[in-house]
């Protein structure tokens, strides 16, 4: 009878190893990077074409590979990083495993070039499908050259579920932002289709590295951490409360200078911040968290996303004391609260005060309900209903009389929704109205941010923006939508890029543009906090009624609470006389 139990080929395990270690082009270059960052090199060189596809080199100034090393580096399980089942409780490195070449060999076709430090002559090694085709001595600097070419050549199956190029290399970007970001005294460049795309010279400071990947305004908003005992030391910026955002872009977290996703540190730094992080606001932060070896296991998952500690709950609390000890209520520096620095053209016209269309003539695509909640049927005709603005409460709220109805309105969520009907109004017309700026404005952008508005221009342009590149990471705005151009620009242009991450290909044109309809309209309108004149108030309800009196903003937040006359007679006992 024949076994059907067998001891799969190597050639099969180390393809179903591929399938957990090399997810997608940014996998190889984390991988490859996290070797050249172990092998001690000071400058890590990433260079990609076709978003990885068609190649991805990796070149570093480490200590390289003796030609018996060279070989041995591409078999199962090979690696210099441990020795002992007891040396992964203490590891020091950023791989361990021994299954990164070979998985990467197994679906690609590689060329390794190496120089032992005080070596003669380099070695070279080629393969394909994980199979040595050619080994031989050459000439070559010192450090490691890795190419791998044709990903997923022998897999198509992998290959097909690739997404669109600029996703594949925004990943990539964010790979490398993150080994710069742990990394700050490294200096690491990235380079597409022979074009450089970011530039990271060595840094003095964690908070330097910051400034170099997201730019000086985000530096600006956050406060810095640097808290340590006898067994943690936290180091990083956090945003200040007054700083935080709609956006979740960066959330970065670094254990050991690995980056990590760790649900428990998150929940501390949003504990940290308490009650003073208003609802829907999240914090931005680049934490690095270091932590005695012994008391933390990485052997958790292939791709060392994710990592344990030993006294979990003791780490929860030790990190959320010092977010709060850093992460009061006080206000961000006066260059992040002094307005937008967009300067209007004088004489431009005011589309705010513009009439909006009777309810019911704009009805966004039921598929939008998750981001941006289609319009509220009206539950008053708005029709002759005279608006009484009868005052402002605590800055936020707006109480007025609207028919025989007194309403308690939320001036930020009402004036969102009259902003996005009016821009999904232009939009469907094909006519967003622009409105130049006096002096157009320079916005920095990360890597991965940069990449993600190159291939949304055409996008920006039908939203009535008008953005150029400008060098590395850098793009001029020189047009903003009329409706919003009172909005911060790089806050604005960082939070679309985020919603354009998060939908990277819908089968709607009109859902993948609501999404970002509404998170324009959010940005621009009315701050909670804000005192309004009586004039102001007046021209909102106005506006909110002509809309139709909806319920929500288009994220689905609430925007009044309503009393009718019925209810404030039963409230006082006045049913049954007069």
């Amino acid at each position: 009878m024949t076994s059907r139990i067998t001891v799969l080929p190597g050639d099969v395990v180390n393809r179903i190893a591929a399938g957990e270690v090399v997810e997608r082009p940014a996998s190889v270059v984390k991988e490859l990077v996290e070797n050249a960052l172990d092998a001690g090199a000071t400058r890590v060189s990433v260079e990609v074409e076709q978003a990885g596809r068609r190649l991805i080199r990796v070149t570093d100034d480490g200590g390289g590979m003796a030609p018996d090393e060279a070989a041995l580096a591409f078999q199962r399980h090979a690696t210099s990083k441990i020795r002992t089942e007891a040396d992964l409780f203490t590891i020091q490195t950023m791989g361990f495993r021994g299954e990164a070449l070979p998985s990467i060999a197994a679906v690609s076709k590689v060329r390794l070039v190496t120089l032992a430090a005080g070596a003669a002559v380099g070695t070279e090694i080629r393969l394909e499908g994980g199979a040595l085709v050619k080994q031989r001595e050459t000439a070559t600097a010192p450090g490691t050259a890795i190419d791998v070419a044709d990903l997923f050549y022998n897999t198509p199956a992998r290959k097909k579920f690739l997404k669109s190029p600029a996703t594949e290399f925004g990943h990539i970007c964010q790979a490398v932002q993150r080994q710069a970001l742990a990394f700050p005294a490294i200096h690491f460049r990235l380079s597409h289709d022979g074009n450089a795309v970011a530039d990271y010279p060595a840094a003095r400071s964690l908070r330097e590295r910051v400034q170099q990947v997201y730019g000086e305004a985000l530096v600006d908003a956050c406060a810095a951490v640097d808290e340590k005992d006898a067994a943690l030391h936290l180091e990083g910026l956090v945003c200040r409360p007054v700083a935080a955002t709609g956006s979740r872009t960066p959330q970065d977290l670094f254990v050991n200078r690995r980056w990590v996703k760790n649900s428990a540190i998150a929940h501390a730094v949003y504990e940290g911040y308490g009650t003073y992080l208003a609802k829907g606001r999240h914090p931005r932060f680049v934490l690095a968290l270091t932590v005695d070896s012994r008391h933390v296991d990485v052997n958790v998952h292939p791709t060392k996303r994710e990592v344990r500690f030993s006294d979990q709950e003791r780490v929860h609390e030790w990190v959320r004391a010092r977010i709060r000890a850093v992460a009061g209520p006080a206000s961000a520096p006066s260059r992040m609260t002094g307005g937008s620095g967009w300067t209007p053209l004088q004489g431009a016209t005011v589309h705010a005060a513009a009439p909006l269309p009777v309810a019911g003539t704009l009805t966004p695509p039921l598929s939008f309900v998750e981001t941006a909640a289609e319009p509220a049927q009206p539950y008053l005709p708005s029709v002759g209903l005279e608006v009484r603005p009868m005052g402002q409460i605590a800055n936020r709220y707006l109480l007025a009389q609207i028919g025989d109805e007194v309403q308690i309105v939320d001036q930020h969520t009402a004036h969102e929704r009259v902003l996005f009907e009016r821009l999904t109004a232009q939009f469907e017309a094909g006519t967003i109205a622009s409105q130049h700026a006096l002096l157009p404005q320079m916005v920095e952008l990360s890597a991965g941010e940069a990449v993600t508005v190159r291939a949304h221009l055409e996008d920006l342009r039908r939203l009535g923006f008008e953005v150029e590149e400008f060098g590395q990471g850098t793009v001029v705005v020189r047009a903003m939508p009329a409706l919003v151009a009172q909005s911060d620009p790089q806050a604005l242009l960082r939070s679309l890029v985020e919603d354009w991450e998060e939908r990277p290909s819908t089968p709607s044109v009109q859902e993948r543009y609501n999404a970002v309809l509404a998170t324009m309209a959010c940005h621009s309108a009315v701050r909670a906090g804000r005192k309004l004149e009586p004039t102001e108030m007046r021209k909102l309800l106005e506006d909110w009624r002509d809309a139709g009196l909806p319920g929500t903003c288009p994220h689905g937040r609430r925007i009044a609470m309503r009393l009718t006359i019925e209810e404030l007679d039963r409230i006082f006992g006045r049913l049954g006389w007069t």
